[in-house]
């Protein structure tokens, strides 16, 4: 019941579609057993045994057209007020599910990089579909069937116990068989059905790894082994469901079983209470118990579907209960976070600024100061702590110690909205949409001018949505893609901005991926751009051509160049070297090089293979080529 109590919002926001149904469900409950009424009064006059006296008159034609009318106008009038119970709780059910879909897509959105770096895709797709299904088929089928059900029960218990005391304790003996089952087999199905549920996103999740991976998988011909992965996978679902069929299934069996046994009671008491001497219990009156027992078969056969419903349902909202949950470890601070700063000029600062995951100290004691405007170029082995830099100022995470800054502001104190309004940031590995080129370079562009979705209000009555714009501007568009070095490579594409990606970006290659993602951040003009080792799958001339574009957008902007190529970083302001997540190194191209450090071996190293490549003499065997690396090696030696 608790799980079901965090429900309750949603259902209040229909309330009055709910409580029309349910009443409507209610009253064609009611209605239904009229029809076994006016079928007694006509056996009863046929047989002469309306009240016991031969005296009586029988029943006439005039009569039985009205009971026949009778029978018809029950049917019409039930038959309405189930379209009525329709037209309100199944729509009803249709309108939670697209409300807790809204509210749990808009929480998804506030959760940060630690969520999803634990959450898997497949997962939450199996929880916005398969999990939110069961969750709406409770809240519509399973809420008018319970109401269906208790209806049923009552309306139809008092019209047996009016007829025969008797034969009503025998339907009413069977209830606590049939209640004490249902308990058992109902922790079951729940049990069994989140199994089967969490073996099911499992499994969604390793389709949406080697679809988003097949050309990796193909690369290495392990189709088979994937294939075989996923038998194993699915044949885990198939023993979990079949669990799940062996406590689901018998339910109805069970239920007719003991029905049948209630009919096989009824009928040889009920027999005997008709030929008793002195009986007043007459065959018109057996014919409608017997009938109101048929009309409450269908409410009882479905007391174990609805339980495998709500069950289900419950479960199902379980797991999306979880998503709810979940809170982001990096947000807008309550009495924090200053309102007032809704700009940003891109003065940054780091104070003695540690991070830490557990206890491994990633970034230690870093302190910096970068002023508005600058091109700082950063760099340092791999596993130096460069991309957390770059996310400890987008608060993709937040410092264990020390103080962030922008403008002078804690970056605590300044809106996560305004923060990240005001820093474009290139990743490593670029995410495309499969969208055209032209709205996956303009994505970002107004973003901000678009109106908050509401939630967690009903959708009855709500205006439609506004249009989110997918035309972006196409000279910034297209002034974007120059600045990148894209544009000539879209200009050859025969649809050119209007060109449409594979999911990912996969039509593209990985540099002109690259390039697209460097336009999307340039496009948005942000007081601070982070590119983080962004230029690596460009060849020196277009590597060249972008860095110029580089150096045009920093005007007036900060710039950030994560990157391990000296050609990339030599023409930055400043150039800061992390080594075991310390700032070793601190200063321009030039002073980096005099200093002799990593910087200067670096340079050293990527000079030497640059020679290399430019000789034009094949090298006969290894042994040549080290002797010969090892000529140049001494030759840069003797010139330094």
């Amino acid at each position: 019941m608790d799980s079901f109590r965090t429900l309750l919002p949603y259902l209040r926001l229909h309330t009055r579609q709910y409580v029309i149904g349910l009443i409507a469900v209610a009253i064609a409950t009611a209605v239904n057993l009229l029809p076994y009424y006016l079928i007694r009064l006509t056996i009863d006059g046929l047989t002469g045994q309306v009240d016991g006296n031969s005296a009586t008159p029988g029943l006439t034609v005039a009569t039985a057209g009205l009971y026949a009318l009778g029978v018809v106008a029950a049917a019409l009038t039930a038959g309405f007020f189930m379209l009525v119970m329709r037209r309100n709780i199944v729509v009803a059910s249709r309108q939670s599910e697209y409300e807790i879909r809204r509210d749990l897509f808009a929480h998804l959105q506030t959760l940060d990089k630690h969520y999803y770096d634990r959450a898997r895709t497949g997962d939450l797709m199996n929880r916005l579909t398969g999990d939110l299904s069961a969750v709406r088929e409770m809240l519509g089928f399973g809420a008018w069937q319970i109401v269906n059900i208790v209806a049923g029960f009552i309306s139809a218990f008092t019209v047996m116990f009016s007829l025969s005391w008797q034969l009503a304790l025998i339907v009413v003996a069977i209830v606590p068989l049939i209640v004490g089952v249902l308990s058992y087999l109902a922790r079951q199905i729940n049990v069994r059905h989140r199994l089967a549920q969490e073996q099911n996103s499992l499994i969604s999740a390793r389709a949406q790894e080697n679809f988003s991976g097949a050309r990796v998988v193909k690369g290495y011909a392990i189709e088979d082994r994937e294939i075989e992965d996923y038998r194993a996978m699915n044949l885990e679902l198939l023993r979990r469901n079949i669990a799940l069929t062996k406590v689901d299934g018998p339910l109805r069996s069970f239920m007719s079983l003991l029905l049948g046994l209630a009919f096989g009671l009824i009928l040889l008491v009920g027999g005997r209470l008709i030929l008793a001497p002195d009986s007043t219990f007459t065959v018109g009156m057996f014919v409608q118990f017997v009938g109101t027992l048929e009309r409450l078969t269908f409410p009882m056969l479905m007391i174990g579907w609805i339980t495998s419903v709500a069950q289900r349902g419950l479960a199902s909202w379980l797991r999306l209960k979880e998503i709810f949950d979940a809170q982001p470890l990096v947000r807008d601070e309550p009495g924090r976070a200053d309102s007032r700063v809704r700009a940003l000029r891109g003065d940054i600062s780091l104070d003695h600024v540690t991070l830490r995951y557990g206890q491994t100290t990633v970034l230690n004691d870093v302190t910096l100061n970068v002023p508005a405007g600058t091109f700082l170029g950063v760099t340092g082995p791999t596993g130096s702590g460069k991309t957390l830099l770059g996310q400890l100022l987008t608060r993709a995470m937040d410092p264990t110690t020390g103080t962030v800054r922008i403008d002078g502001h804690d970056l605590r104190t300044i809106p996560l909205s305004t923060l990240r309004g005001a820093i474009s940031v290139v990743p490593q590995e670029p995410f495309l949409f499969g969208d055209s080129i032209a709205n996956n370079i303009g994505f970002g562009i107004e973003a901000r001018d678009l109106p908050v979705v509401p939630i967690g209000v009903s959708v009855v009555g709500a205006p439609p949505p506004d249009d989110i714009p997918q035309n972006p501007d196409p000279a910034r568009v297209r002034d974007a893609a120059r600045l990148a070095g894209l544009l000539g490579d879209v200009e050859d594409f025969p649809q050119g901005f209007d060109t449409m990606l594979g999911e990912r970006g996969v039509t593209l290659s990985g540099g002109q991926r690259q390039r697209t993602a460097i336009a999307r951040a340039i496009v948005r003009e942000p007081a601070i751009l982070i590119l983080d080792d962004s230029l690596s799958a460009v060849d020196t001339e277009t590597e060249r051509r972008i860095v110029d574009g580089l150096r045009e957008v920093s005007q007036g902007r900060t710039v950030i160049l994560i990157a391990h190529r000296v050609s990339t970083l030599r023409h930055a302001d400043q150039i800061i070297v992390l080594e075991d997540g310390r700032l070793t190194e601190h200063g321009s191209h030039d002073d980096l090089i005099a200093q002799g450090g990593h910087y200067a071996q670096l340079e050293r190293l990527q000079r030497l293979a640059s020679d290399l490549d430019a000789d034009d003499e094949p090298v006969a065997d290894p042994e040549t080529a080290a002797d010969e690396l090892e000529t140049l090696t001494q030759h840069q030696k003797v010139n330094r």
